[in-house]
């Protein structure tokens, strides 16, 4: 028996057989109705009505096309809930009457349980049209009548509810059955383009959160290249309202080609776009992309959009451009590194250039995180550059950046400098004294202007960058050897600092840091014997506090006990009575740096690192001393 069908003639009267059986044997009355079928309250109907609001929505106003073919004088028309319970009745007043002496108004249940053999109970259990006629019916009080029911099915095919007709039995027809069931099914389509309606509304308002929450600007247009829609994010980026409806080139300097993003889709993944908006200049990295039809028609394009100092804090997060460093990290009490630190804290209030000066090797790079990270710029990038570590046939496109096609090999779309990265974060300028008298003249330029060229550009690009500069290098010495540009020198020492050594620093500090870094090195450190002690304050530090660190990582891979021994240290006493000429301290360093190259068979990376400096700081070592 397939569920909805009208049954044949044979199969409905063995189904009803068989229903009279199983109203016997459930003890229904067949006189009068039984008296105790289920009876909904008025609150509970209305909350049945309610929960079943849609399906109403749609059979009442078919029940009234219905008396155009029926006589309200002598049917009455119900919608019944799966469960069995009348909703709803309409009719003449007299037959509504006579329908309530046989408990058949809203609030009843109908199920064969309830009341025997009916229409709508059999409906209800086989899922399939019914027409009972006069005593086919299991209870006395509607011998005289004909019903007929038919099912109404939702999604998936599940029952939702049932549509009855009821008259006089004289008037029984079998075009009433088939009335009924094409008005079930008239029912069922309406469900289902309302069902769709909710559905796809549910989906366009799902697909509004989408576009309005995303973090990215997004721009819908149609083909005609107008705008349809602007997300919340692409707005705030803009600073513009009420885009919708103005044509794509209403925005100067974003120009899309909708033939050339379908010829050529490849060309338009993060385009580089300089927008004029208020005045202002507006850098734009976007990507267009086209939305077509199933059946190849072009219906418009959509564009998402950051800015490009987005994208730059996006790169620097993942590559890990971050400063690490606080002046929690910072360890040392002597007067000079105090005061040091001090002048450093006063920095980070402000944005004014910083000048800091100091032996390789004794934390300059440090001071300068520790310096971003008490900014306002915290959240932002801090971009280091070793300026004497580059070469200068390089360093002005690490600084500048480059426009495409500036020269064989450059990256497609160009590439941002330094100082772009930097945007509205910091850079640190680092070992600036050994930058190329050329490079000096360009760095002079961004700082007085506040603009940045890339090589081959022809129109600048505005920064917001604070500058932190840092020096092993006396810069007046150089300015008087011609070596360094003494207005750049003026530029940069606004404020200047300078770190102490870490052999001017004395013991306490010496002491300290060595704890700090066996800490960081190990879960349980080795203490320090007082050989060893004594040895850590008396050598000379020529490679400062990454010397020192150096010496720290070397002694635990050496050290196997709970104790530091002199001979973990791999440093040499100093005599009673130390030199202290700079003469002298020269030749200590030339030494220490050839015995290291001997020991690392002139391997320059491994002799740096052991050195605790870095290879630019070895090599000019190296020419210093004609070696």
């Amino acid at each position: 028996m397939k569920q909805g069908q009208i049954l044949g003639v044979d199969e409905m009267r063995r189904q009803i057989e068989l229903s009279h059986r199983r109203s016997t044997v459930r003890g229904i009355d067949p006189i009068l109705r039984n008296t105790r079928q289920a009876l909904l309250s008025p609150a509970e109907l209305k909350a049945k009505r309610q929960d079943n609001g849609d399906l109403l929505d749609v059979l009442l106003p078919q029940f009234e096309e219905f008396y155009n073919f029926l006589s309200p004088n002598e049917f009455v028309i119900a919608a019944v809930d799966p469960d069995g319970y009348i909703l709803h009745i309409e009719g003449s007043s007299n037959l509504i009457e006579n329908a309530a002496k046989r408990n058949c108004i809203p609030g009843y249940r109908w199920t064969e349980k309830d009341v025997g053999t009916t229409a709508i109970a059999l409906c209800l259990k086989l899922e399939s049209p019914i027409q009972l006629i006069g005593d086919e019916h299991y209870c006395r009080q509607a011998h005289g009548l004909t019903s007929s029911t038919a099912p109404v099915f939702g999604k998936d095919r599940k029952l939702i509810g049932i549509i009855a007709v009821s008259g006089p039995s004289d008037k029984a027809h079998p075009h009433t059955l088939y009335m009924v069931t094409t008005a079930a099914r008239a029912a069922e389509q309406q469900l289902r383009v309302l069902r769709r309606n909710k559905e796809l509304a549910l989906n366009v308002r799902f697909l509004d959160q989408v576009i309005a929450t995303s973090r990215t600007g997004l721009i819908i247009i149609n083909s005609g290249k107008q705008i349809w829609r602007v997300n919340r994010r692409g707005a705030e980026i803009l600073k513009m309202d009420n885009l919708e409806g103005q044509p794509i080139s209403s925005l100067k300097g974003l120009k899309i080609d909708l033939d050339d993003v379908q010829t050529r889709p490849e060309s338009w993944v993060n385009k580089e776009s300089r927008l004029k908006i208020n005045n202002q200049t507006l850098t734009l990295i976007h990507t267009v992309q086209l939305v077509m039809s199933p059946e190849g028609e072009r219906l418009g394009a959509l564009i998402t959009f950051s800015e490009v100092k987005e994208i730059y804090r996006l790169a620097d997060t993942i590559a890990g451009t971050r400063a690490h460093f606080t002046f929690d990290s910072l360890v040392g009490s002597c007067p000079p590194f105090v005061d040091a630190l001090n002048l450093a804290k006063r920095a980070a209030s402000s944005d004014t250039t910083v000048l800091l000066q100091g032996e390789t090797g004794t934390g300059k790079e440090l001071f300068a995180q520790a310096i971003h990270n008490l900014s306002d710029r915290s959240q932002n990038a801090f971009v280091p550059i070793n300026c004497g570590a580059i070469p200068a046939n390089l360093l002005e496109s690490e600084l500048f950046g480059y426009v495409e096609g500036t020269f064989t090999g450059a990256s497609k779309g160009g590439k941002p400098g330094k100082f772009e990265l930097a945007n509205t974060g910091t850079i640190l300028l680092d070992e600036i004294g050994d930058m190329p008298h050329k490079m000096q003249v360009k760095l002079l330029r961004v700082l007085q202007t506040g603009e940045v060229y890339r090589i081959g550009a022809d129109k600048p690009v505005k920064i917001n960058t604070r500058i932190i500069a840092s020096t092993h290098v006396n810069l007046l010495e150089a300015i008087r050897e011609g070596r360094f540009r003494e207005d750049l020198y003026y530029r940069l020492n606004v404020f200047p600092i300078a770190i102490p050594a870490l052999n001017k620093r004395g013991p306490e500090d010496i002491l300290a840091l060595s704890a700090l870094f066996l800490a960081e090195n190990a879960d349980d450190p080795p203490g320090l014997s007082q050989d060893a002690r004594d040895l850590l304050c008396s050598h000379p530090w020529p490679g400062n506090v990454r010397e020192l660190e150096n010496c720290m990582q070397r002694a635990l891979h050496l050290c196997e006990g709970k104790e530091l021994r002199p001979e973990h240290l791999s440093l040499s006493p100093a005599p009673a009575d130390r030199p202290t000429q700079a003469g002298t301290l020269e030749e200590m360093n030339r030494k220490m740096i050839l015995d290291t190259l001997e020991a690392t068979a002139h391997n320059m990376a491994r002799t740096a690192k052991i050195l605790g400096i870095s290879r630019a700081t070895l090599y000019r070592k190296l020419k210093q001393y004609a070696m």
